[in-house]
């Protein structure tokens, strides 16, 4: 039998579609790369190995190492705040980012923030603007939406909330993988504590 033919890419200037494939590899390929070696020692050689891009490439779509870390950090945090492809409300919206924020990758990228924040102070301030801020807004766009402008300014209470005790016991690896009942029960229950659970959820 004859192997199957992977389809030849074609040459000269990618095609837009092209550019954004190429970009989400390599950022999937990056990860496990500063989750392994942290940001000091995670070189652009070894990225660009894992990626099966050279360095060349790598400087063409983000510039620098830092460049990398960035796109991939917001990437992250717009899979887990993004628009779903679903009507979205406040309650599923709270769920997915606990199911997000709870995850390896994230719990794995919020310790190496951690532990590199000394010597690499902006990236602490890159997590906490890129992700955690992009979260709170999300959230109090959805709780405007559904409680009136003025309950928006419980969206930062809410998030820390959803993060709660056990995402600290997840950081030190005292509490394993979040399944996805866990999560949409942490989401109701933090909605109830500050008063923004959906009407439904108080009817007999």
């Amino acid at each position: 039998m004859m192997a199957e033919e992977r389809p030849v890419r074609r040459r000269g200037r990618p095609t837009e579609a092209e550019r954004v494939e190429r970009r989400d590899e390599i950022l999937d390929a990056a990860l496990p790369i500063f989750l392994e070696y942290g940001f000091g020692h995670a070189t652009l050689d070894r990225i660009a190995g894992a990626a099966r891009v050279t360095k060349r490439t790598l400087y063409t779509y983000f510039g620098n190492k830092a460049g990398v870390f960035t796109a991939m950090q917001q990437r992250l945090a717009a899979n887990v705040s993004g628009e779903p492809l679903a009507p979205d409300t406040l309650e599923s919206l709270a769920t997915r980012i606990i199911a997000g924020v709870h995850s390896a990758e994230i719990i794995g990228l919020h310790r190496l923030v951690i532990a590199e924040s000394l010597r690499f102070p902006h990236l602490a301030r890159q997590f906490h603007d890129d992700a955690d801020m992009r979260h709170v807004a999300r959230l109090a766009e959805h709780i405007a939406t559904e409680h009136g402008p003025d309950a928006a300014q419980r969206a930062e209470a809410l998030y820390a909330l959803l993060l709660g005790e056990d995402y600290r016991r997840r950081l030190l690896g005292l509490l394993g993988p979040i399944t996805a009942p866990e999560a949409a029960h942490l989401a109701r229950a933090a909605l109830a504590v500050i008063n923004l659970a959906a009407p439904a959820a108080y009817e007999s």
